[in-house]
């Protein structure tokens, strides 16, 4: 999204300039609002942003594996937590929730403490499976934050994250009764 827009932002300059310095002659306006353009275009331009298996790869080394509802029930059947985050590439609150909580050492080390499996259910293009499992949860739209421990029933995190949130739910003991977290809507 940020190549994108920047791109779009440097085609504008160009535009902008060869309409502006109309009193520049010759080669210079030309020149520089062609320039402008050509470096927006190749900034915005998609094949630019990293293929689909370079972000899995960059998701598997920091633990996140693609989520399944199959994968949710193996994993708490050999006795995992399990932490699910239905996400979009599109939803700005999942995006800071991933910059200021979920990839923060803090919650990375409790995840690691307790042997927390980590599921990503991404969104982005409305996959029905994540959409049947949004609305067996209650909800109808990401962000959802879902912390499954084996034998309970699911813990479900607010839309908006503190780090706090993540520590509470992965260090609660296995025998304290599940128990919801108040949402800010969804």
């Amino acid at each position: 999204m940020f190549a994108l827009l920047l791109g779009l932002v440097l085609v504008a300059m160009g535009a902008w300039m060869y309409g502006r310095y109309e009193h520049w002659h010759g080669a210079w306006r030309s020149g520089i609002a062609l320039l402008l353009a050509v470096l927006g275009l190749v900034v915005a331009w998609p094949g630019a942003a990293p293929a689909g298996d370079a972000v899995a790869t960059a998701q598997e080394e920091l633990g996140w594996q693609p989520w399944s509802p199959e994968k949710v029930r193996e994993l708490t059947a050999a006795g995992h937590p399990v932490f699910v985050d239905f996400t979009a590439a599109w939803c700005v609150t999942c995006q800071v929730n991933k910059r200021l909580v979920l990839d923060t050492d803090a919650v990375r080390d409790a995840f690691r403490r307790q042997n927390v499996a980590l599921l990503r259910a991404d969104w982005t293009r409305r996959d029905p499976a994540i959409g049947a499992a949004l609305t067996a949860l209650g909800r109808n739209g990401v962000p959802v934050y879902v912390f499954f421990r084996p034998g309970k029933e699911p813990l479900l995190l607010p839309e908006v994250l503190t780090r706090q949130d993540i520590l509470d739910a992965v260090d609660m003991p296995q025998s304290a009764t599940s128990r919801l977290i108040p949402s800010t809507g969804g």
